[in-house]
């Protein structure tokens, strides 16, 4: 059989070789690095192979820098039986809404994968954003609702290009960017040469494992999205300038667009309140707390509703999503932002009961509503 363009025998040779070594080896036990001698703290790097020297063809199939897109925050951490154990465990049911394949669903079925991004596409999402918890070993605590620590992160990644490659093989490609959930990042400090390593390798390795065809890029610029900077105990200009020196080496000279949240706006704790530089700005919350107009940010961000008082916290936030129109508020808003990007928030955080996703509760209203807004926000419509 003829390889596939872009994808290749090797890679795929090597994601297998991957995963039987990932059975074959036992957990925690050190691992064979061939390319570089690396420090302890980036022990638990495990780059894939999309990335210089090891691959060549970078070539993207970019939007236009000035090309207006939709995105979204795509969840992938659940797993069937795991939830039906803590359910169990709990004695309540944790999500206020709820998707009909929740009884099947699992982080390392393709199928799931690709009926997410079909809905996605049929919700007029350019972007898909999926929320990476970095390598196994990386953050030493459990990541809820995932199961056991973060090993879903990489482990999601194998059948999600599978997911991609289809959709791609069919003529109805969806593009990948990486929302980088900085929580991981453990309270680094991105001053320190350390803290930009890890902070760098976290977004390196990543990439190394999803095939440059994917990649969502404007300007044909990689598209990094950062989660706020509450687990992150110092950063300046110079964290970010570390990325943009060392993402062309490793992919071909292309340097990444980054969109950050607010938090990460100005230097922290650097005895300076420096404004600091990237491609992009938004602020996160849109879900509980609706649109925010502020002229500083680049990103539309919307959001359907919210809650997580069914957790029983004692400050505990409730939006209600009023029938569908708090989210078309915040549609028609984001049309009159004029701005380039609308982010929607979230496709699938099922725990706060943020998503756009099919439910049982509310079949598909909430993609159609998203189609029809999105299909005017990419036409440069203001209403």
């Amino acid at each position: 059989m003829a390889a596939r363009r872009h994808g290749g025998i090797l890679p795929r040779l090597w994601w297998t070789l991957l995963l039987l070594a990932a059975l074959i080896i036992p957990a925690g036990a050190p691992r064979a690095r061939a390319d570089e001698d690396l420090p302890d703290y980036l022990s638990w790097s495990s780059p894939g192979p999309y990335r210089a020297p090891f691959w060549q063809d970078f070539s993207l199939q970019s939007f236009a820098p000035d090309q207006r897109i939709v995105a979204t925050y795509f969840f992938y951490w659940f797993d069937a039986q795991w939830l039906r154990a803590r359910r169990e465990q709990r004695g309540f049911d944790p999500y206020p809404f709820h998707p009909p394949d929740l009884d099947t669903i699992s982080f390392r079925d393709p199928d799931w994968y690709e009926q997410q991004f079909r809905d996605m596409l049929d919700a007029g999402i350019d972007v898909v954003l999926p929320d990476y918890w970095g390598e196994p070993g990386q953050y030493d605590r459990p990541v809820p609702p995932a199961p056991e620590k973060n090993s879903f992160a990489t482990e999601g990644l194998v059948p999600m290009v599978a997911a991609l490659d289809r959709l791609a093989d069919r003529g109805t490609p969806l593009k990948i960017g990486l929302f980088l959930d900085t929580t991981i990042l453990n309270d680094e400090d991105l001053t320190t040469e350390r803290g930009k390593q890890v902070f760098y390798t976290t977004i390196r390795d990543y990439f190394s494992k999803i095939p440059p065809r994917h990649w969502a890029a404007l300007g044909n610029r990689p598209l990094i999205w950062l989660y706020d900077a509450q687990h992150v105990a110092a950063f300046d200009q110079s964290s970010f300038d570390y990325v943009y020196q060392h993402f062309p080496q490793d992919f071909g000279g292309l340097a990444p667009y980054i969109v950050r949240e607010s938090q990460w706006e100005r230097a922290k704790n650097t005895g300076t309140d420096a404004l600091l530089h990237t491609e992009g700005l938004y602020a996160w919350g849109a879900a509980p707390f609706g649109f925010n107009p502020d002229p500083r940010f680049t990103v539309a961000e919307v959001g359907p509703g919210f809650s997580n008082v069914q957790f029983g916290r004692p400050n505990g936030i409730f939006t209600d999503r009023q029938g569908g129109r708090y989210y078309e508020q915040q549609l028609r808003q984001a049309l009159a932002s004029g701005r380039q990007i609308l982010a929607v928030e979230t496709w699938n955080e099922l725990g706060e009961g943020s998503g756009i996703l099919e439910t049982v509760e509310f079949g598909r209203q909430y993609i159609d509503l998203t189609r029809q807004y999105a299909d005017r926000f990419k036409a440069g419509l203001t209403s």
